[in-house]
């Protein structure tokens, strides 16, 4: 991959860290329903199939043109999908999926790896973090000499063992709007195509 392509690979990891951090603001909202993801998902595209997940992803935010408070909606599906109890969601920590447990080894791993470039997480929550990694990922695709890692082997050693279970039980939530699920899925399809683009 040239530079360019890189860059554009950085920018999707801080768009989905974004998403998976904190609750969709109203001026995201409006700029999703403008079609503002659509940067994203081309470039998503250029390494992994995702036109179904694209059609999905597309609709849920059409959904949200026919709800009164599609913000409202949004922020109780961000919380019963990633924030509320570890028994029937999906929160976004790679312990709970590799180690079944929140402050482990991989939080510990992630943490150190922060640390060794200056970015200790800010807010209280766990290093391992899907947030923070791929926050991370996008300083490794932005420049590796700044993490001294490469992409391919930060996504193969911390990302691939847990991804594809998170996804799986994304799916398993109950929320009233596909936006979160599907965003979900396009990570995980996008992480395993990236590691051999």
């Amino acid at each position: 991959m040239n530079a360019t392509e890189m860059q554009g690979h950085a920018d999707v990891c801080r768009w989905l860290a974004q998403l998976f951090m904190t609750e969709v603001t109203k001026d995201q909202l409006a700029a999703y329903q403008t079609d503002a993801a659509a940067v994203f998902l081309d470039h998503i595209a250029t390494v992994a199939d995702i036109a179904h997940a694209r059609r999905t992803f597309e609709a849920a935010i059409a959904e949200l043109d026919e709800v009164d408070n599609p913000q409202r909606l949004l922020a109780a599906d961000f919380a019963a999908l990633l924030l509320l109890g570890e028994l029937n969601n999906a929160q976004p920590y790679a312990g709970l999926y590799v180690e079944g447990a929140i402050l482990g080894r991989s939080h510990d791993r992630m943490r150190a790896r922060l640390e060794n470039i200056g970015l200790a997480p800010v807010v209280n929550e766990p290093a391992d973090h899907a947030s923070f990694m791929l926050e991370y990922l996008a300083l490794c695709l932005a420049d590796d000499r700044a993490t001294g890692e490469s992409a391919k082997v930060f996504i193969s050693a911390e990302l691939l063992p847990w991804i594809a279970a998170w996804a799986k039980a994304a799916k398993t939530v109950p929320t009233r709007n596909q936006f979160y699920p599907v965003a979900v899925d396009l990570t995980k399809r996008y992480l395993q195509a990236l590691v051999f683009a």
